[in-house]
């Protein structure tokens, strides 16, 4: 029994103890981790290419070489799906569920 009370007592205290610690650390860690995040962030920016638009389409630098560019309001259509047979009568209407009327 005593050691069952020992113990008890010194899993609250290291449970407050902890608790207290991690209020003290955890802001100055996830300061510094924040810090060096952004730290990477500006550093990988000058390296990767710049998301600043310099023409009035945003979309431009998903076109590739093979694109040609198209005239304005024509459409071009790059897979079309095969057609399904067309279902008559009951195959069209939905599933049927069979039941049984209770009174």
């Amino acid at each position: 029994m005593n050691s069952f009370l020992y113990f008890i007592i010194c899993a609250v205290a290291f449970y407050y103890i902890f608790k207290f610690v991690m209020r003290l650390i955890m802001p100055f860690a996830l300061r510094k981790m924040a810090e060096k995040i952004m730290q990477k962030a500006q550093q990988g920016q000058s390296s990767q290419r710049s998301y600043h638009y310099t023409t009035s389409n945003p979309f431009d630098h998903f076109k590739t070489k093979e694109q040609k560019p198209r005239p304005e309001g024509k459409i071009r259509v790059d897979y079309v799906p095969p057609k399904e047979e067309e279902r008559k009568g009951a195959a069209t209407a939905g599933e049927f569920i069979d039941f049984e009327e209770i009174k």
